[in-house]
C-alpha cells in the first residue's frame, strides 16, 4: 500500500541530555547551541531515514526548515511541503500547526522527532484520529509511542506498507521539567494516541517502580560495598530512584535524577554534564552503577545521556554494575541501549547479563546490544 507520512522535527529536542538539563522545554538557550551547529535531533533523523528502503511506496508531507525540509530533501520519495514556520526559532505551536495540516491532508501516519514534550504537542492535536510514531530524540521519553532506536524506523515503515502491524492506544506522558530538575518526578497522563505495534520495535511506556522495602535497597548496598568495592576509586552513579535509595541506605545524598561521581567513597561531584564527566573519567579505571527504566529497560541513552558513548569509550577500564529491584525487573522484557556507538559491557554471556537484586542475589536478564 502507498503510505502517506506527515513528518515533523523538533530541532532542539534532546539538546539538554548531555548538558544535564533534564529537558529543553524551558531552555531558550538551547537555540544558541542549535545556531552554533548542535542538533541531537538532526542526527537522529539522519539515522532513521537511512534505514528506509528506497523501494518503499511512500509520500512525505513535510515542514520547512528548521523542522525537517533539508533533512528529507535527498529522499527518493514524493514530497510535499505543507507547513512553514513564521520564525527560525520554532515553538510547540509550530508542531501543533503542522499536525493540523497533516490531518487536512489525510496522512496515514504522523512521525515526529522529539521527546515527551513533542509527543504531548502532537497528541493534543491528533488525539486518536491518526496513528503517531516517535523517533526518540528527547531526554525523558516516558510515553509509549517511541521506537526503541531511530534505526528501527525502516522496519516499522516496511511492516506498515505490508500491512503487517497492529495498532493500539498508548499513554502520552510528560513530567514537569522544573520539578524534575528539583529531583521530583511528577509524570502526568495527557491522553492516549494510536501507535503501530511490532514486537521489538516500539518501546511502550515507562512503568513506575513498585515500592520496595529499605531492606532490599540496603542489601544491594552491602553487595556494592563488599563485592564491588565502590568505596575505592571512581564510581559513576546513574539516574533513578533505585540507585537513589541504595545510596541513601549507605548514607550518601545522591541526586535522584542526575549523574553523580563517587571518589574513594565520597560524593565529589553532583549532577554532572558530559563535558565535566569526560574530564573526570578520561583514561581512568571506572565503575558505573546503573538501573534500568521500568517497563522500557533502557540503561543507556534515556535519562542519563551524560554517560555517552564518547565517555564510555575513553575510560581506561570499565566495569558496569546493573542493579534493580525484582519487582521492577519483572516489568522489563530486555535491557536496552540507545547509543550512537558500540560499547563493551562486561559479563555478557549468550546475550544475557547479571543484574544485582540483593545481597549475593542476581538475576540474568536478556540485553539487546544494538546501538543506533
Amino acid at each position: 500500500m502507498l503510505l502517506k507520512i506527515g513528518f515533523v522535527v523538533n530541532p532542539i529536542a534532546g539538546l539538554g541530555g548531555k548538558k544535564a538539563w533534564k529537558g529543553t522545554d524551558s531552555f531558550d538557550s538551547a537555540w544558541d547551541f542549535f545556531e552554533k551547529g548542535e542538533s541531537h535531533a538532526f542526527e537522529r533523523v539522519k539515522t532513521a531515514l537511512s534505514s528506509l528502503s528506497s523501494s518503499l511506496p511512500l509520500t512525505f508531507y513535510i515542514c520547512a526548515d528548521p523542522m525537517g525540509e533539508e533533512l528529507l530533501s535527498h529522499l527518493p520519495f514524493e514530497k510535499h511541503l505543507e507547513y512553514t514556520p513564521s520564525k527560525s526559532i520554532t515553538t510547540a505551536q509550530d508542531t501543533k500547526n503542522a499536525c493540523a495540516t497533516f490531518i487536512q491532508k489525510k496522512v496515514d501516519l504522523i512521525v515526529f522527532v522529539g521527546g515527551d514534550g513533542t509527543a504531548r504537542d502532537v497528541a493534543s492535536i491528533i488525539g486518536d484520529k491518526i496513528p503517531i510514531l516517535g523517533i526518540p530524540s528527547g531526554v525523558k521519553m516516558f510515553s509509549g509511542c517511541f521506537l526503541y532506536r531511530p534505526s528501527d524506523f525502516g522496519d516499522i515503515i516496511d511492516a506498515m506498507v505490508k500491512e503487517d502491524v497492529d495498532f493500539a492506544p498508548e499513554d502520552i506522558m510528560d513530567v514537569d521539567e522544573k520539578l524534575f530538575r528539583e529531583n521530583k518526578v511528577y509524570a502526568t497522563l495527557f491522553g492516549q494516541s494510536i501507535v503501530p505495534q511490532k514486537p521489538g520495535l516500539i518501546q511502550g511506556g515507562k512503568v513506575s517502580s513498585s515500592s520496595d522495602s529499605m531492606d532490599s535497597f540496603f542489601s544491594m548496598g552491602l553487595e556494592l560495598e563488599e563485592v564491588y568495592k565502590i568505596n575505592e576509586g571512581i564510581v559513576l552513579l546513574g539516574t533513578g530512584s533505585t540507585i537513589f535509595h541504595v545510596m541513601k541506605g549507605l548514607d550518601l545524598e545522591k541526586t535522584l535524577l542526575g549523574v553523580d561521581v563517587l571518589t574513594d567513597g565520597k560524593l565529589t561531584h553532583k549532577d554532572v554534564d558530559e563535558n565535566l564527566l569526560y574530564e573526570i573519567v578520561k583514561g581512568q579505571d571506572v565503575k558505573i552503577i546503573l538501573t534500568p527504566i521500568g517497563g522500557t529497560g533502557f540503561i543507556f541513552g534515556r535519562g542519563n545521556q551524560q554517560i555517552s558513548a564518547c565517555i564510555l569509550n575513553n575510560i581506561k577500564s570499565l566495569q558496569i554494575i546493573i542493579i534493580s529491584t525484582e519487582t521492577k525487573l519483572e516489568t522489563i522484557d530486555a535491557l536496552q541501549l540507545d547509543l550512537n556507538e558500540q560499547v563493551t559491557i562486561s559479563d555478557i554471556k549468550n546475550g544475557f547479563v547479571k543484574v544485582l537484586v540483593g545481597f549475593h542475589q542476581y538475576k540474568l536478564k536478556k540485553i539487546v546490544l544494538t546501538t543506533v
